[in-house]
């Protein structure tokens, strides 16, 4: 079943009854991937079926174990440095392994190393050497002791950054003295789809089928939901072992993808964790026989795509009075959108359609709590009046150095030209202006429905209770089908009845939604916005029903001077009921999504 992971030949060759010596990422954390109902310890290959006795302790298997699992420490002064690059796609990662004659603690106690860039895609066959430089240093969880995992970036012999080297640039702004005085604190959010092997499906798919639709699966439980979560918390572990800042992890909205978050980090650590966790999640997944992809829009379709929100505040932002220094970085945000979304990840634009919780990739939008935005700010930051905000556009499988450059630089280095930066302000101030003559319309019209749906309540109750104080006296006399009507008028036609309950209704529901109207525009926010405009759009409907059935009561002829009054004001309502809904609608629009 695609629920349960089938482990790769490697790792079949790891699994043991019991390892005394275990390094801190053991076949132990991975019982679960087991088949555990297979009570003989044979395990089958879901591609082949084959079969693996784990015969004894000093069989085979177990060798290789206890010696993957050794700790040479007691034995050795040497340790293991696994050097790690970014290849030429600039999202694959590559490594290979050198021996160090001792124990280090920081980068610079390490030597620059080479490999063959014409086989990653990076150099020239004539002249295929690429220089890699050791920049940051975590622990293996794989190996244990005092074997370490190095980030490293690449350099032509010359020692220029080759083209795929974006750790360069971003270490040069996060070395500028403006961008240290700030303190840039990043949180990023990385999304990652899981892959059945060969057939390249989510995991726990049907194979070539669909599972139900998104809903149960974001932060799921049980067996029918949750496609992982061994890789997951294995993951997590490992992170926190090698001492990458791993915040948290959950199951993410389409089955079979998940997320971790990493932060907060200051500069450039930011993208050196990144990258590490990625290496570590492949290699997890290399061991458990899944695929990892960082396709921003793995499954085409009604399914969301995979992101990396970056979460980003400066000193500035998080100090007094930093909510005007949030909404500056939004401008200048704003001004430099297609730069951004230009280096922001490969087939972006499948993702950014402006649905499932993303902003239209043409459209710069900025709004508080609201995931449909290009930028978010939370509602915490909007009350305390400092804080953060929440860069949503880029994509899964974006550069961590490019996206924590880019905004450190547009929103600390970059100043734009004067009239770029009037003509974004006066579209932000038309906005503005915009949003508040909308917020005094919906107000007004809401105050008068208060007043006009109090008197349609008042004329439709009196007309009920005085029809049922005659109907004792007259409803006998009538003929059917006046007689098996509820409630006989004494006055009007046939349609006067069916007006009289209508009205009554629309009239109690319209003062109620108005009174509550009233408040949520007060309020003017995208949740109370759309509590407002459903109410509304409610009410409209049944004003138009009653309205309607006035329309059919004057058509049929006679009626009562009281009615008539009755009719007029429907006839009002729903045009300014109408317009109402509209205003409402709008104002929707323009708090939920700010567009520059």
């Amino acid at each position: 079943m695609a629920q349960i992971l089938a482990p790769s030949a490697q790792w079949q060759m790891r699994m043991t009854k019991s390892s005394t010596d275990a390094s801190p990422l053991t076949s132990k954390m991975w019982s679960s991937m087991v088949l555990k109902q297979n009570k003989r310890l044979a395990v089958k290959s879901a591609a082949k079926f084959r079969v693996f006795s784990l015969q004894s302790d000093n069989g085979t298997v177990n060798r290789v174990e206890q010696l993957l699992n050794l700790d040479v420490t007691p034995y050795t002064d040497k340790i293991i440095a696994e050097y790690i690059w970014i290849g030429g796609s600039g999202i694959d990662m590559r490594s290979k392994s050198r021996t160090i004659s001792k124990p280090v603690k920081h980068p610079s106690e390490l030597p620059k190393w080479n490999y063959d860039g014409s086989s990653t895609g990076q150099a020239p066959g004539e002249d295929s050497e690429v220089i890699i430089y050791p920049q940051a240093i975590f622990k293996d969880p794989f190996r244990g002791g005092n074997n370490i995992l190095v980030i490293c970036d690449a350099y032509t012999p010359a020692g220029e950054p080759i083209p795929t080297n974006k750790r360069h640039k971003a270490a040069q702004i996060f070395s500028d003295p403006k961008v240290v005085s700030e303190v840039p604190w990043f949180g990023i959010e990385q999304e990652y789809t899981l892959l059945q092997p060969n057939v390249r499906w989510p995991l726990g798919w049907p194979v070539g089928g669909y599972p139900g639709p998104q809903g149960p699966y974001y932060c799921g439980a049980g067996a029918d939901k949750s496609f992982g979560r061994d890789i997951s918390d294995a993951h997590y572990k490992a992170c926190l072992y090698a001492g990458i800042n791993i915040s948290g992890t959950n199951g993410e909205v389409m089955p079979g993808q998940w997320e971790f978050q990493v932060g907060p980090s200051v500069g450039i650590e930011a993208g050196d964790h990144i990258w590490c966790a990625r290496y570590l999640l492949e290699r997890i997944t290399e061991q458990a026989g899944v695929v990892l992809t960082l396709d921003p829009k793995p499954i085409e379709g009604d399914w969301n795509g995979a992101g990396c929100h970056t979460n980003y505040s400066t000193l500035s932002m998080r100090e007094e009075g930093g909510f005007e220094v949030i909404k500056k970085a939004i401008l200048n945000l704003s001004l430099r959108h297609k730069e951004h979304i230009s280096a922001y990840g490969e087939g972006n634009e499948r993702r950014l359609t402006g649905k499932h919780e993303t902003a239209s990739i043409d459209k710069f939008s900025w709004g508080v709590a609201n995931r449909g935005c290009s930028i978010r700010v939370g509602r915490d930051t909007e009350k305390e009046g400092k804080g953060y905000l929440e860069d949503r556009r880029p994509a899964s499988n974006m550069d961590p150095y490019v996206v924590t450059g880019l905004l450190a630089e547009t929103t600390i280095l970059w100043e734009p030209t004067l009239e770029a930066e009037a003509l974004a302000a006066q579209k932000l101030s038309l906005k503005v202006m915009a949003s508040g003559a909308g917020k005094s319309a919906a107000f007004m019209l809401l105050v008068l429905n208060v007043f006009l749906y109090f008197i349609v309540t008042v004329i439709s109750g009196w007309a009920v209770n005085h029809a049922m104080v005659r109907s004792r006296e007259t409803a006998s006399t009538l003929s059917i089908p006046a007689r098996i009507f509820p409630i006989f008028f004494p006055f009007g036609n046939m349609a006067t009845g069916f007006l009289i309950i209508f009205s009554l209704i629309a009239g109690v529901v319209g003062f109620i939604t108005s009174l509550t109207g009233i408040h949520n525009v007060i309020q003017w926010n995208a949740p109370n916005l759309h509590a407002a405009a459903f109410s509304s759009l409610t009410t409209w409907l049944l004003t138009l029903l009653a309205m309607g059935l006035a329309c059919k009561e004057i058509d049929m002829g006679w009626t009562d001077s009281n009615l008539r009054t009755l009719e007029t004001i429907l006839i009002i309502l729903g045009g300014t009921q109408m317009f109402c809904t509209a205003a409402i609608h709008a104002g929707i629009e323009d708090v939920a999504a700010r567009e520059l």
